[in-house]
């Protein structure tokens, strides 16, 4: 079963931070470079200060930036910048946004999980409960976030996770709450509102846990910081609050979640072609050429509407081409191993039949990659100027990109039932599930 329960979040006061908005920001894995420096420059209080503090040519075992993160949360809390809720509370969080000119809303709640091994079969025929994960990870990136944990011993960013609520009893609860006054209320900088309120009434608490209790969740986003957890909890098997996880839920069924699709950047291969790429691509793929990009996504629309398999690619020859394959077969032939389900995603056939196959890219040479880039692979959010950016980088020296149609919703589902994980990268939630608004501190 899924044990989810109430904590006293730690939250910065505006009173002693000023504008809440300065001292929130998007999770870690996206904050890189310039922005480190820009986020930690709107003030002393950004999140920024902790979950990315840089390193230090004479950083020491005793003094570094994981240990200055701590020191930080240890100082925010004695002078009252971070002040811990009095009652044990869920939290709902609400995100206003617009995409493709729709406004829409997504919300959900935070609250603790107790921690559990990812699900690997089902407990019986008629119910399932349990924690699955739908993506592989990058071991690289897991290092860095166990690390900040243990010295801080506190939870900072989300993990955004799914749940089947279909008849909305959770959801219920929630909206009620919404007609509060939030607690936190930002806009940010791309023009998404965030809004949070406390559920603190014990009848809606109490609710909110039996209702979870048979249920799911599937990880949207933040497998990393799951397995960290479980680390971290192994590691101090004698703390309690160890062995819960601060997470974001949001109901499945909830009209505001939106997956945008995440492109791939070639880069880095030594006997890199454009001619023998084309000529394996039009072994299994019915391939047109355009002369501009908006012809190239109109077609992957117009096939992903059919449930076609379509992508895009540009290799900086003039072109840009758009492959819907022709014959499932190859699938069952170079993942005869995995389930329908899964030999179906896109994500699956970029990678198997493209990214393998015809270009060598297998899964060493992908772990070989991290959030940050690098590798022979890097990931690209299907989001704002990241389409011209890619090819831009392919103008510069990258070999090439592909461009993917999104994961749908229900394909996350059917594959993380299946006990199943897709390629890292295969999804993209959006917006982002910010950091900063609450914080769980273990000890």
């Amino acid at each position: 079963m899924v044990r989810v329960k109430p904590f006293k979040a730690f939250r910065f006061d505006a009173k002693k931070v000023g504008d809440i908005s300065k001292v929130v920001t998007p999770p870690y894995d996206i904050i890189k470079g310039a922005k480190v420096d820009e986020l930690q420059g709107l003030s002393e209080y950004n999140i920024a200060w902790i979950i990315k503090n840089k390193p230090r040519d004479n950083d020491t075992p005793d003094n570094n930036q994981y240990t200055r993160a701590r020191d930080y949360l240890n100082k925010w809390i004695a002078d009252g910048a971070l002040k811990q809720d009095d009652k044990e509370s869920f939290y709902v969080y609400g995100q206003d946004f617009e995409i493709e000119g729709k406004t829409l809303f997504r919300f959900g709640f935070i609250g603790l999980i107790e921690l559990e091994d990812f699900a690997s079969k089902v407990q019986d025929a008629e119910s399932f409960a349990g924690v699955l994960q739908h993506e592989e990870t990058l071991p690289k990136d897991i290092i860095d976030r166990l690390s900040l944990c243990r010295e801080s011993m506190a939870n900072f960013g989300q993990i955004f996770v799914i749940y089947p609520d279909r008849e909305g009893s959770v959801d219920a609860i929630l909206e009620k709450n919404m007609k509060k006054s939030p607690i936190a209320d930002i806009t940010d900088t791309e023009g998404v509102r965030h809004r949070i309120w406390a559920v603190d009434e014990e009848a809606d608490v109490t609710a909110i846990t039996t209702n979870m209790s048979d249920k799911y969740i599937i990880i949207a986003d933040g497998h990393h910081r799951y397995k960290t957890a479980l680390q971290l909890s192994s590691e101090n098997p004698d703390l309690e609050s160890a062995k819960y996880r601060m997470l974001t839920f949001v109901n499945i069924s909830n009209p505001g979640l939106v997956v945008l699709p995440t492109h791939r950047l070639v880069q880095n291969l030594e006997d890199f072609s454009k001619e023998h790429l084309l000529e394996n691509i039009k072994k299994y793929f019915d391939l047109e050429i355009f002369d501009n990009k908006n012809e190239m996504f109109n077609l992957m629309d117009k096939m992903f509407t059919k449930k076609k398999h379509s992508f895009g690619l540009f290799m900086d020859d003039g072109n840009y081409y758009a492959l819907t394959l022709s014959d499932m077969k190859i699938m069952d032939s170079l993942l005869g191993d995995k389930s329908p389900e899964l030999r179906r995603l896109d994500v699956a056939i970029l990678h198997a039949l493209i990214l393998d196959k015809m270009l060598g890219i297998d899964k060493e040479k992908l772990l070989q990659g991290t959030m940050k880039g690098g590798g022979f692979v890097s990931y690209i959010k299907g989001i704002g100027d990241a389409v011209d950016e890619s090819i831009q980088s392919v103008k510069d020296g990258a070999q090439a990109v592909f461009f993917m149609n999104p994961t749908r919703v229900e394909e996350v589902e059917a594959v993380s039932k299946n006990f199943e994980v897709m390629p890292q990268k295969s999804t993209f939630f959006h917006p982002k599930i910010w950091t900063g608004f609450t914080i769980n501190k273990l000890r």
